[in-house]
């Protein structure tokens, strides 16, 4: 009986073979013509002279731009800030399991997102003081007044653009904060109830640190989103970035100079959003 030979040195030795990868020459084709219209765009930029630099610097550090540009940083923080809580509430009547607090809060999102926050914002500032002429407010069963004024001179370009941008991203945070609830399993709920947690602890300890890892990044892009938002104010007359710079164009004629102006503040507002929600994301690890 023979034996089959033994596996030559070379064979048993032998590497596999390298699998080489074709290099994919597509994307960085479409890049070289991305790159190459954008040359041409600058090119042909410079050479009109479209945007003067002696301009545009002229204006980037303006005291009245730079007023401007707070005020919008200030209107979109604050805006978010009652935002998120005008969120949260609506978010706990959504899961409260309650049929008229859910139908409420339903109710509020679909009609806060579901028109144009343009509208809105004229809506407070216009026909809410034709709807309401007179502020008054009382302590009922005394002759104490604590306010009596008229609509138009409590609801300013400023209180008007707060409350309609809040009420507006209201709508969408509590969709969010909503989300980030329902994300945690309910397993965590159920062993909580077990050994007998109430709900608001429940909520407190197990569900909204959870949750919270969902809601930030989320949150983060709806207040970038909300930083330039506070644009639409200027139709109502409150003196944000991009009302300033078109009252100054408006007297110069630089138009292309402002609104380069305003659209490199509205960037750096932007970097420091995306800053923030970088740090806050560092406080709520995904594991």
């Amino acid at each position: 009986m023979t034996s089959a030979p033994p596996p030559s040195p070379s064979s048993a030795t032998a590497r596999p073979r390298r699998v080489v990868h074709r290099r994919p020459w597509g994307p960085w084709i479409f890049a070289a013509l991305v790159l190459a219209a954008l040359a041409v765009l600058l090119h042909a930029a410079i050479k009109a002279q479209v945007l003067k630099a002696s301009i545009f610097l002229e204006y980037l550090f303006s005291r009245l731009v730079l007023e401007g540009a707070v005020n919008s940083l200030m209107l979109g923080t604050t805006a978010l800030l009652l935002a998120g809580l005008v969120g949260l509430v609506a978010a706990l009547m959504r899961v409260s399991g309650n049929p008229i607090l859910t139908a409420f809060a339903s109710t509020y999102i679909y009609l806060f997102r579901g028109t144009p926050m343009l509208i809105q914002l004229i809506f407070w500032f216009n026909a809410f003081p034709i709807m309401f002429p007179q502020l008054h407010i009382a302590i009922p069963f005394t002759s104490w007044v604590l306010l009596d004024a008229p609509m138009t001179s409590v609801i300013t370009p400023h209180v008007a653009a707060l409350i309609g941008l809040s009420l507006a991203e209201g709508a969408y945070m509590a969709e969010i904060i909503r989300g980030g609830f329902l994300a945690v399993d309910n397993g965590q709920r159920d062993a909580a109830r077990a050994i007998g947690m109430p709900h608001g602890l429940l909520m407190r300890k197990v569900v909204i640190p959870q949750a919270a890892r969902i809601i930030v990044p989320a949150a983060g892009n709806q207040y970038i989103l909300l930083l330039k938002s506070t644009s639409l104010a200027s139709a109502i007359g409150y003196l944000e970035l991009l009302r300033i710079s078109t009252d100054i164009y408006a007297a110069n004629f630089h138009v292309v100079e402002l609104l380069a102006v305003a659209g490199f503040w509205y960037l750096v507002m932007t970097a420091f959003a995306t800053a923030l929600q970088t740090a806050l994301e560092k406080l709520f690890p995904h594991r």
